[in-house]
């Protein structure tokens, strides 16, 4: 009994480390700005331990991530940018993307794909 739960344990610890993985590298997708155009983002993810950090690249300076949880292919997160806190809800998909669900930019709530760069 021991050795089973022991077993679960282990396998759990080793499939959230693959997804937390899955999210490392540097990922980039494209959302309508105020005016109209596209804007470029790039995010940054990284893994310290078993912990999952990073950042959004601007053309200010970085802007760190904050509140990271990730729950199997779901990562949650905050970027805050002045006095705004934009929330981001992003799934893993099998096509080496994910998607991300935003509330509280600029623009209103939206939903992005990221495609991993190279």
């Amino acid at each position: 009994m021991k050795k089973t739960i022991l077993s679960t344990v282990l396998f759990l610890m080793v499939t959230a480390a693959a997804f937390a993985g899955g999210f490392e590298g540097t990922w980039a997708s494209k959302v309508k700005g105020q005016d109209g155009a596209d804007m470029d983002l790039t995010f940054v993810f990284k893994m310290e331990g078993e912990k999952l950090t990073g950042f959004i690249k601007t053309p200010n300076g970085d802007i760190p991530l904050s509140n990271a949880k990730l729950d199997g292919k779901v990562l949650t997160f905050e970027i805050a940018f002045g006095d705004m806190t934009m929330k981001h809800v992003c799934t893993m998909k099998d096509d080496d993307t994910f998607s991300a669900k935003v509330e509280g930019s600029p623009m209103g709530d939206t939903e992005m794909i990221f495609k991993r760069q190279k």
